[in-house]
């Protein structure tokens, strides 16, 4: 996995989508391709960690922070197992299997609210963005081989503003 900006990626191509039902942020992995609402682009913040790839929502994350407190706005964390004991976790979302990886891919959430609460505007924001984690996971895409989806591709980066 990577981490950071969508445009600061090492170990995965991030680029600009535009489909037929909206722009989107892609994330490129080896075995996954995730698609994140285009409005994601600036209000994420993604970290590498042990057991997979977080993204959090960068206003509740930085307002914790100013506030001294443990990171906040987590979203979702980005995770891989060669078995199916996630299955045992109160939220997650699968993906899919990945015979090329050997490895189950999904989607972990976390069980209690992680937004920021003192300001209207970043909580909504949190709130949206927790309701569009199961399309993420719907449109998430396992490579079977190489070869990529450019199928539902309608334009990239360069046609986009």
């Amino acid at each position: 996995f990577c981490a950071g900006k969508p445009s600061s990626c090492s170990r995965c191509s991030c680029f600009r989508f535009k489909l037929a039902n909206g722009n989107y942020v892609v994330y490129d992995f080896p075995d996954i391709m995730l698609y994140l609402p285009i409005e994601w682009e600036d209000a994420i913040t993604v970290e590498q960690t042990d057991t997979g790839l977080a993204f959090f929502q960068t206003a509740s994350y930085d307002k914790f922070r100013e506030d001294g407190l443990p990171k906040g706005g987590f979203l979702f964390k980005l995770r891989t197992s060669e078995d199916e004991s996630f299955r045992e976790l109160p939220e997650y979302e699968y993906i899919g299997y990945s015979e090329n990886a050997g490895l189950h891919f999904y989607l972990s959430m976390p069980s209690d609210y992680q937004g920021y609460v003192y300001d209207t505007d970043i909580r909504a924001e949190y709130d949206a963005m927790s309701k569009q984690i199961e399309e993420i996971a719907e449109m998430a895409k396992i490579h079977k081989s190489m070869h990529y989806y450019t199928d539902d591709i309608v334009e990239t980066d360069a046609g986009m503003s």
